[in-house]
């Protein structure tokens, strides 16, 4: 009896010290895979019995219990998740008529609160958002609006410049463009700031923004086109769930805000 004990701890200990030894993060990945399980066994149970609560959902409840807690820093100043919400709920008003739930609309803007402010805005109102890569140009944007089909366009004022030789044709094809500045600059750009400080911070009813499918489009993002045209990745209302268990730390983002790696 005490050698088979002697011969069965023996090999406890062997095993382990093999594990150790050539699959040092073998119980990590365990712990990891178990999570991935857990969490994918709460997503079947929850598409089965709950509402879907998107990205933009969760922040409105943050917005509401912590209205002065931080969401970004830029450029020096702080803006609190009561700011970028109150600022989404004029975006939503200013466009309320002009969308309808299930458009899609383009935003080509550089690194700045008006950029959440602005998709946000539409999300509440119902619509698809495509992020353009602000490193493309010309033929290459009008591609970017026909995988899309996004009618409307909101363009930083840093980026206005770029859209001059393709602006004919995006009237052509009826793209209503919006433009972050104030006062008229183009032929047919409307300016976007003069609007949004008369617009009401009164939100848009919840309904508008509700979706009963986790696979409905809510993100277009495109690649820069190395090596060919640029191709869309579309981000589905499933994506945010999946990724919100780590919504949990303050990030530093260096990167472009329309890629993927920035808004996860």
């Amino acid at each position: 009896m005490l050698s088979w004990m002697v011969a069965v701890l023996t090999g406890i200990l062997s095993a382990h010290l093999a594990q150790r030894l050539c699959f040092p993060y073998f119980w990590k990945d365990v712990l990891y895979l178990m999570k991935v399980i857990r969490y994918g066994v709460r997503l079947e149970i929850y598409k089965k019995t709950s509402k879907v609560v998107t990205i933009v959902d969760r922040f409105v409840q943050q917005a509401q219990r912590f209205p002065e807690k931080p969401l970004v820093v830029f450029e020096g100043v702080t803006y609190s998740y009561g700011e970028i919400e109150a600022r989404s709920n004029r975006v939503a008003r200013v466009f309320q008529d002009a969308v309808k739930k299930g458009d899609t609309v383009a935003l080509l803007m550089s690194n700045e609160p008006d950029f959440i402010s602005v998709w946000f805005g539409f999300v509440k109102l119902g619509c698809a958002v495509a992020f353009l890569n602000t490193n493309i140009r010309s033929r290459s944007l009008l591609h970017c609006f026909n995988c899309c089909g996004a009618k409307l366009l909101v363009v930083g004022a840093d980026l206005l410049d770029t859209l001059g030789d393709i602006l004919p044709s995006l009237q052509e094809d009826n793209i209503t463009v919006w433009c972050m500045n104030r006062g008229p600059s183009h032929p047919g750009v409307h300016s976007l700031l003069d609007q949004l400080e008369i617009a009401t911070e009164e939100p848009i009813p919840a309904e508008r923004r509700a979706v009963s499918c986790l696979k409905t489009p809510t993100l277009y993002i495109f690649t820069s086109g190395t090596t060919g045209k640029c191709k869309s990745f579309v981000h589905l209302c499933l994506t945010p769930t999946v990724c919100s268990p780590v919504f949990q730390e303050t990030l530093l983002t260096l990167m472009n805000g329309f890629g993927v790696v920035s808004l996860v």
